[in-house]
């Protein structure tokens, strides 16, 4: 009796017709019992497994037609570049301009991903502050971090980091998030004493104003803010003896 052979071509061919497929219809395409013997003509295959119904259907990916966000639904099975749920909500959440809420997640991926967002925030995979009484996910990078919850918070409009409290000069979102930019590239006394002027600027509340939108302590801004008042500190040369262009002796005339 010869040997019963499983072909890729058929799994091949049946995705192809159907789009996509559950496990048992795929063993049932191929005539065996064995998940096994499925999965092994599956890894010869580019394929996908749903980040929807827990995994439960598969495609290839020359079939699957991912949308500028990296998905792709077929009868309301869910595909998605970043694979696994847990992957793609925290690549949706680390990509996000603000932050994402369970929520919000939901109505992009339709899925519910509470358990997922919680699993990676219990990880420390991603990072997590309750605003306007509501659970916001954020990237666990610091810098990128800072500049979606300032954009949430302007958003959101919260009593006492509302724009207008903020001053005129910092309305706009480009140019807080610019400070935020040039914060992160100056050294701890240089931040101290940029963050003590910035203080300065906005006057009565300044201190916590700058501290909230800097994410540091407010009482580090008023040890700034302080030595700026009583010009406590050291004005160093911009560039060192020498720097710059080299000097050209000027011709005398004869």
């Amino acid at each position: 009796m010869k040997p019963v052979i499983f072909t890729t071509k058929i799994l091949k061919s049946f995705l192809q017709d159907h789009k996509i497929a559950t496990m048992l219809e795929l063993k049932n395409a191929l005539g065996t019992d064995v998940d096994m013997t499925v999965f092994r003509k599956l890894r010869e295959l580019s394929y996908r497994t749903s980040y929807t119904h827990r995994g439960k259907y598969y495609t290839m990916d020359e079939i699957a037609g991912f949308d500028n966000q990296g998905l792709w639904f077929n009868r309301s099975v869910g595909f998605s570049v970043y694979g696994t749920l847990v992957n793609t909500a925290k690549s949706f959440v680390e990509k996000s301009e603000s932050g994402l809420s369970a929520a919000e997640l939901k109505d992009i991926l339709n899925v519910e991903v509470k358990e997922s967002l919680l699993r990676l925030f219990r990880k420390e995979q991603l990072h997590r502050e309750k605003i306007s009484g509501l659970y916001v996910y954020f990237s666990p990078e610091t810098f990128t971090r800072k500049k979606q919850v300032l954009l949430r918070r302007d958003r959101e409009a919260e009593p006492g980091f509302s724009l207008e409290n903020l001053g005129s000069d910092l309305l706009a979102h480009e140019l807080k998030a610019a400070i935020i930019i040039f914060f992160s590239t100056l050294d701890e006394k240089q931040r101290r004493l940029y963050a003590g002027m910035e203080s300065l600027k906005l006057g009565y509340g300044g201190d916590s104003k700058i501290a909230e939108l800097l994410t540091i302590d407010s009482h580090t801004v008023a040890k700034g803010r302080q030595e700026l008042l009583n010009q406590d500190f050291e004005v160093e040369r911009v560039r060192k003896k020498g720097g710059g262009r080299t000097s050209v002796k000027k011709k005398r005339r004869k």
